[in-house]
């Protein structure tokens, strides 16, 4: 399952990752965007959308993919995960579109990486 992380720098990191789950969780009208990758997606419907948030954590279920916030001292660390490629692209869109528009006034810069495996331990 491809996944991507991002830790975005910032002194605000809980009020962004409220403001974020929020608006994912506001009947889902603004993620009719399209895409920048070639292929398009079904529009989702809000009954299709899962967001649960604290001030310190949130997630993101869509059928395409999952986004976990976490808000720590100084970053907000954004972790997506979706079945493919394409689905992966989408979340980083979606995540740098909202994130661009919020930090409007002080802009904040997403870089994203391939998340690393997870470890697992030894099979008993």
């Amino acid at each position: 399952m491809p996944t991507a992380e991002a830790h975005i720098p910032t002194d605000r990191a809980s009020r962004y990752l409220v403001q974020l789950c929020k608006h994912f969780a506001n009947k889902g009208r603004h993620l009719t965007h399209r895409p920048r990758t070639t292929h398009t997606l079904p529009e989702l419907r809000p009954d299709q959308i899962q967001v649960e948030w604290t001030d310190s954590d949130g997630t993101l279920r869509l059928p395409w993919g999952q986004c976990t916030l976490q808000a720590i001292p100084g970053t907000l660390r954004v972790r997506v995960e979706a079945d493919d490629q394409e689905n992966l692209e989408r979340l980083q869109d979606l995540v740098n579109t909202h994130m661009a528009r919020f930090s409007r006034r002080d802009p904040l810069r997403v870089e994203w990486e391939p998340s690393r495996p997870t470890r697992r331990g030894p099979a008993g």
